[in-house]
């Protein structure tokens, strides 16, 4: 059995506030929808190593998107004069083994960003990692490489791309310049409870939560979801009260909440009630308050620890314990992830919580690894730097003292994130080291429990294999008998004058040559034209054969496209017959040298 996990281009995304932003250099939602049509489906990208994940952020002075913690990010710029473009970075990726992307240019200009990304592709496509899944991410490749050696290469690739005027007529052509401003219900906003007016939160909410849209009269709302999690019915609710005061239109933010635009600012009083009725008007979205979580061992197969659980019990004590940091702090983040896969970003976290284990006379201690220091800047972007692990149950301790000793050793406003680094890793281990101490189990069994799970004692699930969103698929060896009865049965639907049906089967039988080989390389396509793709991409552009077949996926689409005839079939058969005998001899090559 093979594990599926889409090794491809993941969902494109962008800051949830472009195409409202007062402050965006320009709005890349269409960009990033153009780049997310043009690489759907496209046999580019559909069998690579691993999962390839791109970002566009709008705004020149922060990231919403995080475009240095992607394979491919994409920053909003225009040129001297007024042309569009993108600040572009490349090879970032967080999980046990983060890299922030590497400055590719300050300047791409719009009509590049096509051809660009899937020369980026077709390289790692063709010299990524197939034998070990966890290097088998774009950031390895230029690791392996070094940047400058990977950009040669690129170059090179990009320089016998030939381009195709649909890549920019088709995917870019009609994209709009100026704010798409909905129409919105005739203004007929329901009317305002008087009790909005004498309800402390909403001064507070509209404080935290609202901001301006770059279209004057309206505005942002960041609807807060408490760790993520919206049940059914509230979510409806939502969806209605969406319909009514704005677009009908949700954006969802890497840190797990709603964004709405376009709501009238007459109508902000109005949209809190109804918020507040359907229990989704929590202030503080984005702030030092809202802890940002990923399902844990909860929920997921390769959790650890429950990072819900933890999570659940920090935002708890931001009414007591913490709470006097809420106004102070707010640009602070906190995120946990239940294990080094870092689902919720935590390597980007001023504090982040990543999901372990620690052995205790015999027994397993749920714990967390430390990480300060990280943030989202953009240029500046920041990864955390490893501090210590300690126990799960002492986590909230830890945070209280990070705070702590921020507020004794901050130097003039400095932000939380400097004073870690400055301080370094081992001061603070020092600082935190009598929250290492593990209890016995008969002292206190209780922390020999998870957060969240106190009814059963913490165990590491054994044996966990694959990624979230696997799912097994059966695996079907290819063999070159395959090939040649598609090459007999073309031959026979020839003698009965059946072209266009010998031409099918011809290029069938080419592509079951060309999957024989292809499997050896650890590639295993599912449908003939990505298998003749990738041949051509990772045998042919590597050298492993012949020139000759240098545009082989293009030649047999010729052949299998427009009218059959007799000529066409004749001179297709042989080709197919060479092709076979071609793939046979590499396939010699490919097992002599493993």
């Amino acid at each position: 059995m093979n594990i599926w996990n889409g090794n491809t281009v993941r969902n494109v995304t962008a800051s949830p506030i472009t195409g409202a932003s007062p402050t965006e250099t320009f709005d890349v939602t269409h960009y990033a929808e153009a780049f997310k049509q043009f690489m759907l489906r496209n046999p580019i990208c559909q069998n690579m190593g691993r999962k390839f994940k791109v970002c566009f952020e709008s705004n020149p002075d922060v990231d919403n998107a995080g475009i240095r913690i992607h394979d491919l990010g994409f920053r909003a710029r225009l040129s001297e004069d007024g042309k569009r473009g993108f600040q572009v970075y490349v090879g970032g990726g967080l999980g046990a083994s983060p890299s922030l992307g590497h400055l590719w240019t300050d300047f791409m200009p719009v009509e590049e960003m096509i051809p660009f990304s899937a020369s980026v592709i077709r390289v790692f496509d063709r010299y990524g990692e197939r034998k070990v899944r966890m290097k088998a991410r774009m950031k390895f490749l230029v690791r392996k490489l070094g940047f400058e050696k990977f950009r040669e290469v690129v170059d090179k690739e990009r320089a016998s791309l030939e381009d195709d005027p649909s890549w920019n007529n088709d995917y870019l052509g009609t994209i709009s310049r100026d704010h798409e401003i909905p129409e919105l219900n005739g203004h007929n906003f329901p009317e305002t409870p008087k009790w909005v007016e004498d309800d402390p939160d909403f001064d507070r909410w509209r404080q935290k939560n609202v901001s301006p849209a770059g279209v004057e009269g309206y505005s942002i709302v960041n609807v807060r979801v408490l760790l993520g999690d919206v049940p059914s019915d509230t979510a409806r609710v939502l969806a209605d009260i969406i319909d009514t005061y704005a677009d009908g239109s949700i954006r969802i933010t890497i840190q797990q909440n709603f964004v709405i635009r376009w709501v009238p600012d007459q109508a902000i009083p109005s949209f809190y009630a109804a918020l507040k009725d359907a229990g989704v008007s929590a202030p503080g979205a984005d702030t030092f308050e809202d802890v940002t979580a990923c399902p844990g061992a909860d929920t997921c197969r390769l959790g650890i620890t429950s990072a819900k659980g933890l999570a659940t019990k920090l935002t708890s004590m931001m009414d007591n314990g913490l709470g006097k940091y809420k106004e102070t702090l707010g640009s602070l983040r906190i995120k946990i992830s239940g294990c080094p896969n870092a689902c919720a970003q935590h390597v980007s976290a001023s504090i982040g919580f990543q999901g372990a284990s620690i052995t205790k006379d015999g027994r397993s201690v749920p714990a967390e690894m430390l990480f300060l220091g990280g943030g989202l800047y953009g240029d500046d972007t920041r990864l955390a730097m490893p501090v210590t692990k300690v126990p799960t149950r002492n986590a909230p301790k830890v945070v209280q003292r990070l705070l702590e000793i921020y507020e004794r050793e901050k130097e003039n406003g400095e932000h939380f994130d400097l004073t870690m680094k400055r301080l370094g890793a081992k001061y603070i281990k020092e600082a935190v080291s009598e929250f290492n101490e593990i209890p016995s189990y008969e002292k206190d069994p209780d922390f020999y429990t998870d957060w969240g799970h106190e009814e059963k004692e913490f165990a590491v699930q054994q044996g966990v294999r694959g990624e979230c969103a696997g799912v097994t698929v059966e695996e079907k060896v290819p063999v070159f008998s395959d090939a040649e009865r598609r090459l007999e049965q073309a031959q026979a639907l020839f003698l009965h004058g059946d072209y266009e049906s010998c031409i099918n089967e011809l290029y069938l039988a080419c592509a079951d040559s060309a999957h024989v080989p292809l499997y050896t390389k650890l590639v295993d396509p599912f449908t003939p034209e990505q298998t003749i793709w990738e041949f051509e991409n990772l045998v042919v552009r590597t050298g492993d054969t012949d020139e000759k077949w240098f545009d082989i996926s293009c030649r047999l689409k010729q052949y299998r496209d427009g009218e059959a005839s007799a000529t066409k079939a004749i001179e297709f058969l042989e080709v197919a017959k060479s092709f076979h005998s071609d793939c046979e001899k590499i396939q010699e090559q490919l097992v002599a040298q493993a």
